[in-house]
């Protein structure tokens, strides 16, 4: 067991955000035991994704999205029956529709606010800046426990500080980084928004860096992602500082089984070594 913001998760192997539909969360839960499944970023009402091609893969392993927080709005929430633990993730275009969208979550176990998706003008990234505010006026409005999700940013250690220091009860990192890719034989970008977020393995190193420079500033606790394709790569983020793992890309590339994999070869390192959970979090910073 893991304890994170005093609730207990049977192992550290969570769905991240952005890869399940409502529809497919019950099949999941029963099929493959997530820890738990993160919702698609909710918004105060319904946003259509931006138009195709929103999904390229570029590389092995490295995947570009600009879905631009597509989703069916946050009243949909309350249609949910859901069979393992849910957390929420929410975004919004204001700290005002963040807030009144935090107000109306009644179900899940957390609350993950985006202020990091690099793919909708005014959304996500637009508002990092904001993030104190954001969380002081969050917190006001939930009992439940509040994560922040990130990016990979310069500053990303001066505004993990600054969402502790609202009241955050501990952060998710990382988001996808931007870049865009060209099609040589028209110049044109091949994603229809222009520019999209980098996921995959090409962003793992960018990851386990990252985790590591806020875990050895602040110890917070952490949900750690980007670029997780087996079990290795998880330990390598829990031993800089990530008490969960989210799973994402390596969903899209190679299927739901990835859960259950990565899963077992966590559970086989740890026998290995005769290690438990709590030996390797954060062990890399401390040494």
């Amino acid at each position: 067991m893991i304890q994170v913001a005093n609730i207990s998760f049977k192992d550290p192997i969570i769905v991240a955000s952005g890869i399940v539909s409502f529809s497919k969360i019950n099949y999941i839960c029963e099929n493959y035991s997530p820890s738990a499944i993160t919702t698609k970023t909710l918004t105060l009402k319904p946003l259509n994704p931006h138009e195709p091609p929103t999904v390229i893969k570029f590389h092995d392993k490295c995947y570009m999205n600009a879905i631009g927080l597509g989703n069916p709005g946050i009243e949909e929430l309350e249609k949910i029956e859901s069979k393992c633990p849910l957390i929420i993730s929410i975004g919004g275009g204001s700290i005002e529709e963040i807030t009144e969208v935090a107000g109306k979550v009644k179900k899940g176990i957390m609350i993950e606010i985006n202020v990091s998706s690099p793919n909708r003008k005014g959304f996500g990234e637009s508002l990092s800046s904001y993030v104190y505010e954001i969380v002081k006026n969050v917190k006001g409005v939930t009992s439940l426990p509040v994560f922040v999700k990130l990016g990979p940013w310069d500053n990303v250690v001066e505004l993990a500080g600054r969402a502790l220091s609202a009241g955050a009860d501990g952060l998710t990192l990382i988001n996808t980084l931007k870049g865009m890719v060209i099609d040589i034989e028209t110049f044109n970008k091949i994603l229809h928004y222009g520019t999209g977020g980098i996921s995959g393995r090409c962003i793992h190193p960018l990851a386990v860096r990252i985790i590591h420079d806020v875990y050895k500033e602040y110890e917070p606790q952490i949900i750690g992602m980007g670029g997780v394709f087996n079990g290795i790569d998880a330990i390598e983020l829990m031993s800089v500082g990530a008490k969960l793992i989210g799973l994402g890309t390596v969903l899209i590339d190679e299927g739901y089984e990835s859960i259950t994999r990565i899963r077992k070869e966590i559970e086989g390192f740890l026998k290995e070594k005769g290690l438990k959970y709590s030996d390797i979090i954060g062990i890399a910073v401390k040494k």
